[in-house]
């Protein structure tokens, strides 16, 4: 059991580390920045071990064709830390996110998940809505969603 974390609202330069580092290292930081990291509705989260951010997550309004609902959130950029992947961080801070989102009254939370990371999205209760799609330089990645607030 993890314990001695915390899990605080970030700034996109506080996330943008380990996106670089673990999502997108052929890019720079500065091109690790996403067009709606800096819009007043999107939030950062960042939990912390031993005072290091050790696995991040980033979320905000955008609905999705394939999706019909009031208030879809997309997640975006969630990277860990190699050294700290398969320790439950990731699924903590996940955890929190379903919170925040069910406070604001987020009906859906998509993604577009990496293939690799299939397996972590199915055991935090994401469900698959497409094939296997290539994002270039970036690799197969799948169409995945997560009822917030139940129809």
């Amino acid at each position: 059991m993890i314990s001695n974390y915390k899990i605080e609202f970030i700034t996109i330069n506080q996330a943008l580390e380990l996106r670089q580092k673990n999502l997108k290292p052929f890019l720079t930081l500065a091109e690790c920045k996403n067009s709606e990291d800096d819009s007043i509705l999107t939030k950062h989260f960042g939990i912390f071990y031993n005072n290091n951010c050790v696995s991040v997550a980033t979320v905000f309004p955008e609905s999705h064709k394939d999706f019909q609902c009031g208030n879809p959130y997309r997640l975006r950029g969630m990277a860990t830390d190699s050294q700290f992947r398969g320790q439950g961080f990731g699924s903590i801070l996940l955890m929190h996110v379903f919170d925040y989102l069910k406070d604001i009254k987020c009906d859906l939370l998509w993604c577009n998940a990496r293939l690799k990371a299939l397996n972590f999205y199915k055991q935090n209760g994401f469900h698959a809505q497409s094939e296997i799609f290539e994002l270039p330089q970036i690799g197969p990645h799948i169409l995945m969603y997560k009822r917030i607030i139940p129809k």
